[in-house]
């Protein structure tokens, strides 16, 4: 196995629209299969990513962290420059800094950040892929709900039927709030850590409440019983943002 003698961590942000999402995966198109391939033509090293988690297709990030090890010392400015040179436009590397060698882009968080954002009045052409659109929707009734989400649960009736059944499914939400704007509605959740499709299925119900569909204690419902099964909407990807890692 070759030993590296660098740790690379950056942070890239990326139009999820036309990717199958994150991670690598066969016959599709990925951002990390774009980042290795740039990578490893600058390095010249075999080169693993490991990322702070994954996000689905349609997905976007503003803060997606990733680290590598290599064996080539390249100043910052030119390595962010060399990489983006030859990254799709819709992949940038936003930072990058070496860092110790046990840093880990997933182990080392302490936290993340993912936004959601729905478009309620004058939706454009150009919103389609960026924001959710519903209409409607009754703010104090998501607000109240987004509160019964916070604190330590186990979120295995909000995540994907195909998750692992001995995958850890206690997650800590600490924020989950509702900012208003003019013409969208903007979610911010901050958690220690979330499971395939737990946001997403949270904020199809939390509209579904938002639209008078379903009540606030079809949540207590799912998480007290633990049935993905209660509740099966997934909200559309094209809203969701990674937004931040904490470390």
């Amino acid at each position: 196995m070759q030993k590296y003698i660098y740790n690379v961590k950056c942070i890239v942000e990326y139009d999820g629209t036309r990717y199958a999402g994150f991670q690598i995966q066969p016959n599709a198109d990925t951002i990390e299969a774009h980042l290795i391939e740039v990578l490893s033509l600058i390095t010249k090293d075999e080169i693993k990513i490991y990322g702070s988690g994954r996000t689905d297709k349609g997905v976007h990030a503003k803060g997606q962290v990733f680290n590598f090890y290599t064996n080539k010392k390249i100043p910052a400015e030119r390595f962010i420059y060399a990489i983006n040179n030859q990254l799709p436009l819709d992949i940038r590397i936003k930072k990058l800094n070496y860092v110790k060698m046990d840093f880990h882009a997933r182990f080392s968080a302490k936290k993340k950040e993912y936004r959601y954002f729905i478009k309620t009045k004058d939706f454009n052409a150009f919103d389609v892929n960026y924001m959710d659109y519903q209409k409607n929707l009754d703010v104090n009734l998501m607000k109240n709900a987004l509160k019964l989400l916070v604190g330590t649960h186990n979120f295995k009736g909000f995540c994907s039927v195909d998750v692992h059944p001995l995958k850890d499914f206690v997650k800590t939400i600490f924020e989950a709030e509702l900012v208003e704007h003019r013409n969208k509605l903007e979610f911010r959740f901050q958690g220690t850590g979330f499971l395939k499709y737990q946001i997403r299925r949270m904020m199809a119900l939390i509209i579904a409440i938002g639209k008078h569909e379903e009540e606030e204690k079809t949540i207590i419902d799912i998480l007290e019983k633990k049935d993905p099964f209660i509740f099966t909407k997934v909200a559309n990807p094209c809203g969701l943002y990674l937004w931040h890692v904490y470390y």
